[in-house]
């Protein structure tokens, strides 16, 4: 009998451990889960500014592409002539570079039915 009192008071002892230790990890857990809610409220925070900066230099760019293009606008206007003059030139040139750069490639190239032969 005096063995069955201590085998109880044995089991009582672990009973109260395993509780201790359970509340122990329900506590970490617990505390985990609200670090975890902190780091999300963070990370949100921070995408949100982060999408405020893009938005902002966005809408600086388009601004600043939007003066140009009238500020040309308004000098083609005011000058048709040079304009147009301007733009046959870089025509010119472009077709000229495009030409140079097709006849030397032409050189190298060998017809497709002399590669076989």
């Amino acid at each position: 009998m005096v063995e069955s009192v201590g085998s109880n008071m044995d089991q009582l002892r672990a009973n109260e451990t395993a509780r201790e230790a359970r509340g122990t990890v329900e506590a970490e857990i617990s505390a985990l889960r609200s670090e975890v809610a902190s780091i999300r409220s963070m990370l949100s925070q921070a995408g949100a500014q982060t999408l405020d900066k893009v938005t902002q230099g966005a809408e600086r760019a388009a601004d600043y592409v939007q003066e140009e293009a009238l500020s040309v606008a308004g000098a083609i206007r005011e000058h048709p002539a040079t304009a147009t003059t301007l733009m046959t030139l870089i025509g010119g040139i472009g077709f000229a570079i495009g030409y140079l750069v097709a006849s030397a490639q032409a050189d190298q190239k060998q017809a497709w039915y002399r590669r076989y032969y």
